[in-house]
C-alpha cells in the first residue's frame, strides 16, 4: 500500500479504474458522479490515507477564482414569504446579490426559488429542487421569527440560513453580528460624554434578533453606576403617548434606537432637536436609509457573500442535512459618522 504522503488522486484513480477527474470530482463532493462512485472513492482514499494537500487546495481555489469555469452548477434563493416578491422583504434582494457575486467566483448560479410557488406543499418544492439537480441552498430570513422548514427533505441539501430567524432545523447561518454592533454603538456614546444612554427599539424587531442588541445594552447599564441606568422601552407600537411617559421618567440624553425615521417626528413636538437636545444613533440599518444619521450600517451583500463562502464549504464536503453542530458566520457592520451626536 502506498504510504500516507505518496498518495495521489492517480494512485486512487488507477485503484478503480476511473478518471482522475471523477475522482477529483467525487472528493470535493461535487456533482458529476454518481453516489455509488462517489463512496468507492472515499472509501479507497480512506483505506489508502490519501490526504489533501493544502497548498494544493489553496492553489486549485485561487485558479477557479481568477479563470471561474462557464458550467454552473445551480444553487436555490429559497424563500417563504406569504407574498412572492413582496416589497417588504426587498431588503433580501441584497443578501441574494452578495450570494450570487460570490457564487460566480466558486463556479455556482444561485437562482430564486419561492417555496409557496403554486400551492407547493414542502414536500413537493423537495422534489422540484431535488429534479433540478439543486444540491444547496440559501434559507433568506423567514417571515417570523423563530420559523420552522422541518418538513423539507433535508438529506437532499447542503444549506445555510442568513439571518437570525431559522429556529428548527438548526442549519449553519450567516448573520449580522448585533452584538458587537451594539457594544460599538456604546462605546463611542461612552467616549463623546453621553451618561443616560436610552435604548428604544420595538419588541416584535427585538424578539426577532433574539434581543441581542438589548443583551449588550443590559449588559453596558450593569457595568456603570447605578445612577445611569436607565429603563429600555421596548413598546409593541411606537405612540407619542408611550414614547413622552418613558422620555420623562428616564430623561435620556441620548437615545439608541432601530428606528432613526420616527423619533425625530417625536421630538420635533417639543421642538428637540438632535444632537443639540437629544442625541440620536441608529444600532443597525442600510446606508440608504440613513443619511445623515449616526448609525452602524450593515453590509447585507457581505452576509450573502459569508453565506455563499459556508455553503460551498458544506457541498465540498458533501454536507447534507442539517448538522450535528451548527457553524455561524457573524458579520460586523461598520461605523457612520452621520449628524445626530455630538462629536
Amino acid at each position: 500500500m502506498a504510504s500516507e504522503k505518496s498518495v495521489r488522486i492517480k494512485d486512487i484513480a488507477d485503484r478503480l479504474g476511473l478518471s482522475m477527474m471523477s475522482v477529483s470530482v467525487a472528493l470535493r463532493g461535487m456533482p458529476g458522479v454518481s453516489e455509488k462512485t462517489r463512496k468507492a472513492v472515499k472509501a479507497c482514499a480512506a483505506k489508502l490515507g490519501y490526504r489533501p494537500d493544502p497548498a494544493l487546495s489553496a492553489l486549485a481555489d485561487y485558479r477557479r477564482r481568477v479563470r471561474p469555469t462557464m458550467s454552473f452548477a445551480q444553487l436555490a434563493f429559497v424563500t417563504d414569504y406569504p407574498v412572492k416578491d413582496d416589497p417588504f422583504w426587498g431588503y433580501t434582494n441584497e443578501f441574494l446579490y452578495g450570494a450570487q457575486k460570490r457564487g460566480q467566483e466558486y463556479g455556482y448560479n444561485v437562482v430564486p426559488f419561492w417555496l409557496r410557488e403554486g400551492g407547493m406543499t414542502r414536500k413537493q418544492a423537495s422534489s422540484v429542487l431535488f429534479n433540478r439537480g439543486i444540491k444547496g441552498l440559501l434559507i433568506a430570513p423567514l417571515p417570523v421569527e423563530d420559523g420552522h422548514l422541518d418538513d423539507l427533505t433535508w438529506k437532499y441539501f447542503a444549506a445555510v440560513a442568513i439571518g437570525p430567524s431559522m429556529a428548527s432545523p438548526q442549519l449553519d447561518h450567516a448573520v449580522f453580528d448585533h452584538h458587537h454592533a451594539t457594544q460599538t454603538v456604546l462605546r463611542q456614546l461612552h467616549e463623546r460624554g453621553y451618561r443616560r444612554i436610552g435604548f428604544l427599539i420595538l419588541r416584535r424587531r427585538s424578539t426577532r434578533v433574539h434581543h441581542m442588541p438589548l443583551d449588550a445594552y443590559l449588559g453596558h447599564q450593569y457595568r456603570h453606576e447605578e445612577d445611569r441606568r436607565i429603563e429600555p422601552y421596548l413598546p409593541e407600537a411606537l405612540t407619542a403617548e408611550g414614547f413622552w411617559r418613558w422620555f420623562d421618567d428616564q430623561k435620556p440624553d441620548v437615545i439608541v434606537t432601530d428606528a432613526p425615521q420616527d423619533i425625530p417626528r417625536l421630538l420635533a413636538q417639543r421642538g428637540l432637536k438632535s444632537p443639540l437636545d437629544v442625541g440620536l444613533v441608529c444600532v443597525s440599518g442600510q446606508a440608504n436609509e440613513l443619511e445623515g444619521v449616526s448609525a452602524i450600517i450593515q453590509d447585507l451583500k457581505a452576509i450573502g457573500a459569508a453565506a455563499m463562502d459556508r455553503l460551498h464549504t458544506n457541498l465540498l464536503r458533501h454536507a447534507y442535512g442539517p448538522p450535528q453542530h451548527a457553524h455561524g458566520s457573524h458579520i460586523r457592520g461598520h461605523w457612520q459618522e452621520g449628524m445626530t451626536l455630538k462629536k
